[in-house]
């Protein structure tokens, strides 16, 4: 047995001990012949500390033993038990042991440790999570929601399904909404708190999943999960850290039977037919403001960590960022006008050094003027003349423009890795904004509705031709 998997034993077993907040006689003495079993020293305990479950549980489940988890299951069942009573909270834990080190389950799962000012929502939550939308599965939810909900209530967890929470929003009267939502932020002005209702009400689970609990809460590990129901299992300190203890079990059309069969393996487990039930359910005119739900209207209220659209506006010579409402400030028209070409240039950048060899010298000078061409036709768009263009081929000329661009860009604290948005230096020495292109866009000449970047009048400029749009419209005139 490695160090390191005597790590994850202590670990486990300290968090198992803890889950009812108690610590008493009997655990002690198990704990004891726990150590003597496996080899657990002091030093061993120490390190235990500075770990999360979820590595402990990994460490175990990749072992090139393959009877250690089975064998440690065994004893974490038995000291459960030792003190006559296994808890809800113990339970918890014990069935996220049997699923991952049990050789005869039926469930695909996984555990996760993240800090708890990252993600934390109340314990025995279960939610059904997904990246892209899958219609065999959600349907059989809808079919079964009452099933689904009832059976994980009567085992004491509460079950959150994201549409039907935001139908529940939905079918209030709007402004009724409006104004809980201005009463819950105060600070917001009305363009705000429209902002928030209308991104409330399009909501779905796999824009939760991406666009909040991968992008803002940091959870990244779900970017690209299958349908699976994610249940807060505990809490821990890892160090001084306050950590919060998940498991994902993955799930598809036949969800009821899944659930029905998680929550018989779980009520098993339970020392008595006795436990408290949850019955936390929103009704009409009634909003729940705890645990997910309040997380959930923060996250459209608090704007941090906003993945945002860009829209370009060179006629009124403004950078506007919609998700957070906010436009670039510091920035002039030169940097605005660089801002917009190294947006067209998208993550292939440009490269600024010059090469060594006379061959690549006249290559890169074609370029150097291609690109200095395409600066002053958008400095140009943005009302400036463009024979008095900066020449951005001058190094002493280049660096303080995008050095304002950078300064402006790391103002806008509300956008979700800032970095994605400004210009940067990658490792070959190219200049790129790594944005996503289907994030750009530009405000049109006539119309309230941006273009998108490749389709616009902006665009054609970089390309030296006409944009897709402007040969529709010559079509139709």
């Amino acid at each position: 047995m490695t160090r390191q998997e005597k790590i994850a034993i202590a670990r486990i077993f300290a968090d198992l001990i803890k889950a009812d907040r108690i610590v008493d006689t009997s655990e002690m003495e198990y704990w004891r012949n726990v150590c003597s079993k496996y080899e657990i020293d002091r030093d061993i305990r120490i390190a235990s500390n500075d770990i999360s479950f979820a590595d402990a549980v990994k460490a175990i489940c990749s072992s090139s033993d393959r009877g250690l988890g089975e064998d440690l299951l065994g004893d974490c069942r038995a000291m459960t038990v030792s003190d006559g009573f296994c808890a809800h909270s113990e339970a918890l834990l014990m069935i996220t042991l049997a699923i991952m080190f049990g050789s005869d389950q039926s469930f695909s799962g996984e555990v996760y440790s993240l800090p708890r000012a990252s993600f934390d929502i109340d314990i025995a939550t279960a939610i059904y999570v997904e990246n892209d939308y899958d219609p065999e599965t959600n349907d059989a939810i809808r079919t079964g929601y009452r099933s689904i909900f009832k059976e994980f209530q009567l085992a004491g967890l509460h079950f959150v399904y994201i549409p039907k929470i935001i139908e529940h929003y939905s079918s209030t009267d709007p402004d009724l909404f409006r104004d809980i939502l201005a009463f819950l932020a105060p600070s917001l002005g009305e363009t705000g708190i429209d902002k928030a209702y209308r991104a409330l009400m399009g909501m779905t689970t796999g824009i939760y999943c991406k666009d909040l609990l991968c992008n803002k809460c940091g959870f990244t590990e779900l970017r690209n999960t299958v349908p699976s129901i994610l249940i807060k299992i505990g809490n821990s300190f890892v160090g001084e850290a306050r950590y919060a203890n998940y498991l994902k079990i993955e799930v598809d059309e036949d969800i009821l039977q899944t659930v029905q069969k998680f929550v018989d393996v779980f009520t098993d487990m339970l020392s008595s037919d006795v436990f408290i039930v949850n019955t936390s359910e929103e009704r009409d005119n009634q909003f729940h403001f705890h645990g997910f739900y309040k997380q959930l209207l923060d996250i459209f209220l608090v704007r941090r960590n906003i993945r945002s659209a860009i829209v370009i506006n060179p006629y009124k010579e403004e950078i506007f960022f919609p998700d957070i409402d906010e436009k670039a400030t510091g920035m002039h028209r030169r940097e605005k006008a660089l801002y917009a070409l190294m947006l067209c240039y998208g993550s292939a950048g440009i490269n600024f050094n010059r090469p060594r060899t006379s061959a690549e010298l006249n290559h890169f000078e074609r370029r150097m003027n291609k690109f200095q061409r395409r600066y002053a036709d958008i400095y140009e768009l943005f009302g400036g003349e463009k024979d008095t263009a900066p020449d951005l081929m001058q190094p002493e000329i280049r660096r303080p423009i995008i050095a304002c661009v950078r300064r402006s860009i790391s103002r806008l604290d509300a956008l979700y890795n800032p970095a994605d948005y400004t210009i940067t230096k990658d490792a070959d020495g190219s200049f790129a904004v790594h944005v996503e292109p289907g994030l750009v866009f530009v405000a049109p000449l006539k119309g309230d509705d941006p273009i998108a970047l490749k389709e616009s009048q902006l665009y054609s400029l970089f390309e030296g031709g006409r944009s897709k749009r402007q040969d529709q419209e010559r079509q139709e005139s």
